[in-house]
């Protein structure tokens, strides 16, 4: 099972402290923004000339309503793979979205909070991956998007796997209360990948912690 580190962070300088801490023990990392509007908390957010350190794989998750100025932003960044949360998407936003990644190697997430039927979303992820391959999942084990620390809602496992089975040979990961016990159930869902912030950098061991974490869910 993939262990990816998720960072939100409340500037610039705590992202390049966070990375500090998971060198040489974390490839993949996901850095969180959020508007204060769609994602709860109110996030850093990219604006030009950062500069990401070298040595991660970065994944943003951009919990925002204006998805159609920061995406763009975090692709220039250095993303990788990048999330958006299609809640209210239509049919139009849905041809926006893929003109920005159409031609790249980018990853796309698609994800959407656990109020929204699963079957529509799952028809939509069918529609985009049928004319952009490089597409996951990602499922909030939250009810609240945007905001760390939050009890895992138990309803995720059955939505994992209705995803696995409609959704065949697409990545599942599960972003939200993620920690040894509820990843184990997220790993029997159907789930390949466990996204995981307050668990990890609420010790003063974080690379330990990565370590035992990726030890035992090989």
């Amino acid at each position: 099972m993939q262990i990816t580190p998720a960072i939100l962070p409340e500037n610039f300088e705590q992202i390049v402290h966070k990375l500090f801490l998971l060198e040489g023990v974390a490839s993949r990392v996901q850095i969180d923004i959020c508007d204060g509007v769609f994602g709860l908390e109110k996030t850093w957010l990219p604006y030009q000339g950062e500069v990401l350190p070298e040595g991660f794989d970065y994944e943003f998750d951009c919990m925002v309503v204006d998805w159609k100025k920061y995406i763009p932003r975090v692709i220039t960044l250095g993303a990788t793979r990048v999330i958006a949360h299609i809640d209210t998407f239509t049919d139009s936003d849905i041809e926006e979205l893929l003109k920005m990644f159409e031609g790249s190697s980018l990853k796309l997430g698609l994800s959407v909070s656990n109020d929204k039927d699963i079957q529509q979303f799952a028809k939509v992820v069918q529609k985009i991956s049928s004319r952009y391959s490089k597409v996951f999942i990602q499922v909030m084990g939250i009810t609240k998007i945007g905001a760390q620390g939050q009890p895992f809602d138990e309803n995720v496992l059955q939505r994992i796997e209705y995803l696995k089975k409609e959704c065949r040979n697409i990545e599942i990961q599960v972003d939200g209360s993620m920690n040894p016990e509820t990843m184990l159930k997220v790993k029997n869902a159907g789930a390949t990948c466990a996204v995981i912030g307050s668990y990890l950098f609420k010790t003063d061991d974080v690379k330990g912690r990565v370590e035992i974490l990726t030890e035992n869910f090989r």
